[in-house]
């Protein structure tokens, strides 16, 4: 019999669930996997739940803890997969802790496997014992048209985007003015180091301060970890918003198309497309512009996130933050171009040299980096990976279940 696997597709207005479930799920199914993919709502659930106990599945996957069915035992509220002994397998898109709140319930759960995009979200929730394996995104090929010889746009922006004094005047009116001064050093030394995790970060800044602060912001942590996470999330934020923000003040010469909602007063060459939201129309706009200007959030501190691979599969150059995790998928200016957040004579500098004073350079390394991520950076090549990580653990429950009944034996004959 094959091993069955069932997929749990939740509701996702930008669109992205559907690609990687699809995309996941027909690989997996040709690696001799059975497949069954299953959308709950509020009305089907007890019958998906029957359904699930009828399948029998060895795995269910979800995206980012959103699919994760529980059930009542002993007068609690546990994961269905601790019931019934199957492993529930969860794939972090972004940082888990923006998701901490969905973990809190199950950190004591040993049937979950958490998938991440970052090595350094990995490092945070193997410190709490979690099972965790690293598992880059990747683009769904047939979503992306055939490359356009003749761009409509210049520049593409991803947004959302908000003026950081905004967040600022939010902050002064909510926290006490330690704490207000602490969220916003932490966020402003973020900003000016892409490489350095928000969690790390924190501790840092926390010992230049008073012990009697210190010890504060630890109890803090230690009693309210949820709100303290909400407080680092909110953090990361602000610091997103302070290097796009920057970038959109900085670039004078050159018209830039934000896609996504702004807040906040922006100058006349910054042209938003609020309602821009949507994988497919971001793929689609993305597709038709010369530049993909890029700032990753914070979050990502080692990795690369979606938008990155769905940019540079749009046959689009693409500028990202200079961090060592984009050179380990991509070689710098040959596939993708990086520049340094606070460093607004480079980013234009840049602009300039690939849109007006070497354009059919610009086109190589928007082919190349198109090449390369329609060769590596699939999310059925990521679909081969997670396959073999299934078979893994199968060899490894097959292994200790012979190694129990070899113990049970040698019992009984002694």
């Amino acid at each position: 019999m094959k091993p069955r696997v069932v997929f749990i597709k939740t509701p996702d207005p930008r669109g992205i669930t559907e690609s990687i479930i699809e995309g996941l799920s027909k690989t997996i199914a040709a690696r001799d996997f059975e497949v069954k993919v299953v959308s709950p709502t509020r009305e089907n659930l007890q019958d998906l739940v029957n359904e699930l106990m009828e399948f029998k599945p060895l795995f269910t996957f979800d995206l980012n803890l959103d699919g994760l069915i529980y059930a009542e035992q002993d007068g609690k509220k546990v994961p269905l997969a601790d019931i019934v002994g199957n492993i529930h397998i969860t794939w972090f898109l972004d940082d888990p802790m923006l998701h901490y709140a969905k973990i809190k319930p199950v950190i004591s759960s040993n049937q979950i496997l958490y998938l991440t995009i970052d090595v350094e979200h990995s490092q945070w929730l193997g410190s709490m014992g979690k099972n965790v394996a690293f598992l880059a995104p990747g683009i769904f090929p047939t979503n992306f048209p055939p490359p356009v010889q003749e761009k409509e746009f210049d520049i593409a922006f991803i947004g959302p985007v908000t003026d950081p004094s905004i967040i600022e005047n939010g902050w002064k009116e909510r926290f006490d003015e330690h704490i207000y001064g602490f969220a916003v050093e932490l966020g402003r030394m973020i900003y000016r180091n892409p490489d350095m995790p928000i969690r790390y970060a924190s501790g840092y800044l926390l010992s230049q301060f008073n012990p009697q602060f210190q010890q504060a912001i630890i109890n803090f942590q230690q009693e309210k970890d949820q709100e303290f996470m909400a407080f680092l999330s909110e953090v990361g934020i602000y610091a997103m918003n302070l290097r796009r923000w920057n970038i959109l003040e900085s670039v004078e010469d050159f018209d830039i198309n934000v896609l996504g909602a702004v807040n906040g007063e922006v100058k006349e060459n910054v042209v938003v497309y609020e309602d821009l939201v949507k994988e497919k129309d971001i793929i689609n706009f993305l597709s038709k512009s010369k530049i993909a200007l890029l700032s990753q959030p914070p979050f990502l501190p080692s990795g690369l996130g979606y938008t990155t691979f769905n940019a540079v599969a749009c046959n689009t150059l693409t500028m990202i933050e200079e961090k060592l995790s984009a050179k380990s998928f991509y070689q710098a200016d040959k596939e993708i171009v990086t520049y340094h957040p606070i460093d607004s004579v480079e980013i234009e500098g840049k602009i300039a040299y690939y849109l007006e004073e070497n354009p059919m350079e610009r086109e190589a390394v928007a082919k190349a980096g198109r090449d390369r991520t329609f060769k590596d950076h699939t999310i059925i090549n990521r679909g081969e990976f997670l396959a073999n990580i299934m078979k893994d653990l199968i060899k490894q429950a097959s292994k200790s279940e012979e190694s129990e009944l070899k113990k049970s034996d040698k019992e009984q004959i002694n």
